[in-house]
């Protein structure tokens, strides 16, 4: 049950990626036959991407992680927007591919503002408003959180944003709006002009595609430049060999997920729901994080005082149970999770939060199997502590 860390790869898509493999894995660069080939599975891949978020196929470059998109989206607009002004913003509770990129800016003279959220981890239109300066040119707001699940009010943010962008005199209408939609992209649909999105980020490997590819939408118009240098390949953006496998099987899970997300989130909405009640209803001690309705549907995050999570992770591990403590990319960090700080909770609640996230191979069987477990498991834990 931790789908938000990665998601398997569906035996669809590795059929499809099969298949690719099979035909030889030319280089698309290639003036031949088999470059020409791989070059076309390639533009309908983009094309397929593209499709998942309203965008058109030139606006999307294809890299191999969440992290380096948001890497090159935030340093790559800074470095080519810099003489219009040093300042961007962002928020508190953004993946630490989004927050580390941000702080090394501090070191080449940027500013940034880093936004409070509110109890659920949200902010809002008229927060970031108040926040654009003149010398604004980045903003970045998470689409949905991986640690919470809350979603945040994307379309109204873009909307605000719009209406405050400079004039096209000279500056290609600063500031830009990037948005993290790693754990968005496969629960909520998306139209990135719409929405006022510049420039977005999501990945194959959280719609049970293959570890190793990934998008960044770059709206036409934006300047940005590559932060790796080296060929003209992804419009001059990242340069290398593209990694053909994993975009044919980007694309192959994002066909699967237009066709059967809807249906396959009304289930895990309803399991979420489940989990939910059930579990604060047997441990009222028990807090939910993050929004109670406007958040993920896979997504659980529960804080309880006075128990270490890393304690019931590991007895729920040994009960069969996959959770986790906070984002698996800052497992490691020594401090409380950043999230679960940011929207309120004491150091104590944070030390005792567990993630829950389900998917497509979760069933009611493990939904009820995991519930009962849990509050077991929990108050095991709570009376060896007593």
């Amino acid at each position: 049950l931790d789908y938000a860390a990665a998601t398997p790869l569906d035996p669809r898509v590795k059929k499809k990626m099969d298949e690719y493999l099979a035909q030889g894995g030319a280089n698309p660069s290639g003036l031949y036959r088999e470059g020409r080939a791989a070059r076309k599975s390639l533009e309908d891949s983009r094309q397929t991407a593209a499709g998942l978020i309203g965008a058109k196929p030139h606006e999307i470059i294809f890299t191999s992680s969440t992290t380096e998109s948001n890497n090159l989206a935030i340093l790559g607009v800074a470095r080519a927007n810099k003489s219009q002004g040093k300042h961007v913003i962002t928020t508190a509770v953004e993946h630490v591919s989004v927050l580390n990129p941000f702080k090394s800016l501090e070191e080449y003279g940027f500013e940034i503002t880093y936004l409070p959220v509110d109890e659920y981890g949200r902010v809002s239109a008229d927060q970031i408003k108040q926040a654009i300066r003149p010398d604004t040119i980045l903003i970045s707001v998470i689409f949905a959180s991986n640690e919470i699940g809350t979603v945040n009010p994307i379309k109204e943010i873009g909307r605000g944003i719009r209406g405050m962008k400079r004039d096209e005199k000279g500056n290609s209408g600063l500031p830009v709006f990037f948005s993290d939609a790693a754990q968005a992209a496969p629960h909520i649909k998306i139209n990135a002009p719409d929405f006022g999105l510049d420039m977005m980020s999501f990945s194959a490997g959280k719609i049970y595609g293959p570890k190793g590819a990934a998008a960044l939408y770059v709206r036409t118009g934006i300047k940005i430049n590559p932060i790796m240098l080296g060929g003209s390949q992804e419009n001059g953006l990242r340069p290398g060999t593209q990694d053909m496998t994993g975009i044919v099987g980007l694309a192959e899970a994002i066909k699967i997920v237009e066709l059967e997300g809807k249906k396959e989130d009304a289930r895990l909405a309803e399991w979420r729901d489940k989990i939910v009640t059930e579990v604060t209803f047997a441990l009222p001690e028990v807090l939910l994080n993050g929004h109670p309705k406007d958040r993920l549907a896979n997504n659980v995050s529960f804080s309880i005082p006075g128990l270490k999570a890393e304690e019931l992770v590991l007895a729920m591990d040994e009960r069969g149970f996959a959770l986790s403590t906070r984002s698996a990319c800052d497992a490691k960090n020594p401090t409380p999770p950043h999230v679960i700080k940011a929207i309120g909770r004491s150091d104590e609640a944070a030390w005792g939060t567990v993630r829950v996230t389900l998917g497509r191979l979760t069933t009611l069987e493990d939904v009820e199997r995991f519930i009962e477990t849990f509050v077991n498991e929990v108050k095991k834990l709570k009376n060896t502590k007593s």
